[in-house]
């Protein structure tokens, strides 16, 4: 494995969290940069980073070729990209899998080496995706879904088994019934809605409690989550949920830490919970990840794939995570898969987990990648 101790400088000053957005599957990474220029760093399957087919593997993170300046990425799966381009347009490229490129079916090529905006679909402010498809935010608050419908994710109102192969919808839909949303945000198979009045909606796969509605049941339409109010922020990653309230406190749901976890049962939380233990006192959280209050990290999980960041092989139990200590004054935090991103104020993004080289090696302590 080779090593990335390269300083990424991206502002001279303080730099805001929201100046920077990344998304992350285990193995490749999207960031808009402050000045909306996208990059990419990982494994370069299907051309997802964007830098021509022939490299296997982009060490550092590098522009994407053909997208225009970026507001928001999204990453389906590890073989997909997208981009919400400032020109309110979503642009996708890689796998079409499950026709998240739009159109009819999975189209004439199953893999679309260059960004290519999606037919019918314009004034997009916020963008999503998952392993089975894709959904925008539209700046009249409504949301629309494409790809196959699993489990409910594309709220057809329709549910299908668990089993069934999931019915196609490639062309963007609206999902009806939802309206006034300001934020979307998605896991593997679930769909999380904002409101503006501080409410929040889910559906689609709920078989780990990440809908948050007091069961393990699967939703196929909208539902408002009873017991939660007053959300100014919501994020989700795999099958855990989080949202932030009015307050800075963080609530999380689904395959989240709790009071009952240990290092061997991780009981799904079925209803927004405060999180336990030295994790309470975290303001922003990813799936194995939190940001304390006091710029510090903490994880927990797995650390087969180095995704703890402490350079060590042991497993952290969940309701106590583990500090990061190579890392202070970080103000924003993002996780996908295995994968583990932090950004600190002076503008440095460090990066652990794997690596996405073809070798299968790990970035086993956050490193600092540049374009």
């Amino acid at each position: 494995m080779k090593a990335l101790f390269l300083t990424l400088t991206l502002v001279t000053a303080s730099l805001p969290a929201q100046d920077v957005r990344v998304a992350t599957s285990g193995t490749h990474s999207l960031v808009i940069a402050p000045d909306g220029t996208v990059l990419c760093q990982g494994w370069n399957q299907y051309n997802v980073c964007g830098v021509g087919a022939t490299t296997s593997f982009v060490e550092r993170m590098t522009p994407v070729q053909g997208v225009p300046k970026g507001k928001a990425v999204a990453i389906a799966d590890p073989r997909t990209s997208v981009v919400l381009g400032d020109n309110g347009r979503v642009y996708a490229w890689g796998s079409n899998g499950s026709g998240l490129f739009g159109g009819t079916d999975r189209g004439p090529k199953f893999v679309q080496a260059q960004p290519v905006a999606l037919e019918g679909l314009d004034r997009v402010i916020d963008i999503c995706a998952f392993d089975e498809g894709g959904a925008a935010l539209r700046d009249d608050g409504t949301v629309w879904m494409w790809g196959e419908d699993h489990e409910g994710l594309l709220a057809t109102g329709v549910l299908g088994k668990q089993w069934d192969g999931g019915t196609p919808y490639y062309q963007p839909r609206r999902v009806a019934g939802l309206d006034q949303v300001v934020q979307i945000a998605g896991g593997l198979s679930h769909m999380l809605a904002l409101k503006k009045d501080g409410t929040v909606w889910a559906w689609g796969r709920g078989r780990d409690g990440e809908l948050g509605l007091g069961d393990r049941l699967s939703r196929a339409v909208p539902t408002r989550l009873p017991t939660l109010t007053g959300a100014s922020r919501i994020g989700a990653d795999g099958t855990m949920s989080w949202a932030t309230l009015a307050n800075g406190s963080v609530v999380v749901w689904g395959n989240a830490p709790s009071a009952t976890s240990t290092r061997d049962v991780y009981p799904p939380v079925l209803l927004p919970s405060p999180l336990p233990g030295l994790l309470a006192d975290a303001i922003e959280v990813g799936n194995g990840i939190a940001l304390m209050r006091d710029g510090t990290v903490r994880t927990w999980g797995g650390n087969s794939f180095g995704s703890l960041g402490t350079g060590a092989g042991v497993d952290a139990v969940s309701v106590r995570g583990v500090q990061v200590r190579s890392l202070s004054d970080i103000v924003h935090v993002w996780s996908g898969n295995n994968r583990r991103l932090a950004l600190s104020a002076s503008g440095s993004l460090y990066l652990w987990g794997p690596s996405g080289s073809p070798d299968a090696s790990s970035y086993r302590v956050p490193t600092v990648v540049a374009p």
